[in-house]
């Protein structure tokens, strides 16, 4: 189940991943390797199998074929308990998932105090403290129909934090808020990256993963079409696809 990864650098290692809802093919032999620190931004037109390659780096889509090693453990096993994998994994999506009967405080607090067995004091110290790193500290019993859609997404960013993941996961974070709230998801998200978390990002904003990324990653039709620096990926792209995709949306 545990393999000796010999390279220990490596925190997520995808090997022919695939993935078929039916008859088709949603993703056709992904293979990568995530190095801890390393900020992977993903890609790629609608239905190319961006979203669909991140969530089944959690397990949340099951994958019909291939492995994937977290931390030299292959969760794709059945005999893994992926939900303690998964507590290493912070994960945020387009839409904010907080609990819409629970203050702010009591969304950041309720898994620390559930999973990793903190006290209520610790777990709303902590809380503070992030949310005070994404300017909401004023904000912590307010609820969640309190808050614009901005304010919501930093606060599921820092709730993913305060379970201390090694990896955070963002599935398109910015796709659902209004342009001027873009930013400020952004800027938390930039930070992280200088902090040194490693984020694998599903993103539309190019922008980002030109000043953010490590790699930049092109998924299209269920396959890495091609992936790079992100100075080589935006000025010399080699694959036709890629080059008419950049031309769109540059």
């Amino acid at each position: 189940m545990t393999t000796n990864n010999a390279n220990n650098n490596v925190l997520i290692q995808v090997k022919d991943l695939t993935m078929d809802f039916g008859d088709v093919h949603v993703l056709k032999g992904i293979s990568t390797e995530i190095k801890k620190g390393e900020v992977v931004v993903i890609v790629g037109a609608s239905g190319s199998g961006k979203s669909t390659f991140l969530r089944t780096l959690n397990l949340l889509e099951e994958p019909t074929s291939g492995q994937i090693l977290f931390e030299g453990v292959d969760i794709t096993d059945k005999n893994v308990n992926i939900n303690l994998h998964r507590q290493k994994m912070g994960t945020v999506f387009q839409q904010f998932n907080l609990f819409p009967h629970m203050t702010i405080l009591k969304n950041m607090t309720i898994g620390p105090m559930k999973l990793l067995k903190k006290s209520q004091e610790e777990a709303e110290a902590e809380a503070m403290e992030l949310l005070g790193r994404v300017g909401l500290a004023d904000r912590a019993n307010a609820y969640p129909s309190q808050l614009s859609g901005g304010q919501k997404q930093r606060v599921a960013i820092v709730r993913a934090l305060a379970m201390h993941p090694d990896v955070m996961l963002f599935d398109e974070p910015t796709s659902a808020l209004d342009p001027e709230m873009v930013g400020e998801v952004l800027e938390v998200m930039q930070n992280l990256a200088k902090e040194g978390m490693t984020m694998v990002v599903v993103t539309h904003e190019m922008g980002f993963a030109r000043e953010v990324a490590d790699r930049v990653m092109f998924i299209h039709d269920g396959i890495i079409a091609e992936e790079n620096d992100p100075q080589s990926f935006f000025t010399n792209p080699q694959h036709p696809r890629l080059k008419e995709f950049l031309s769109k949306v540059l």
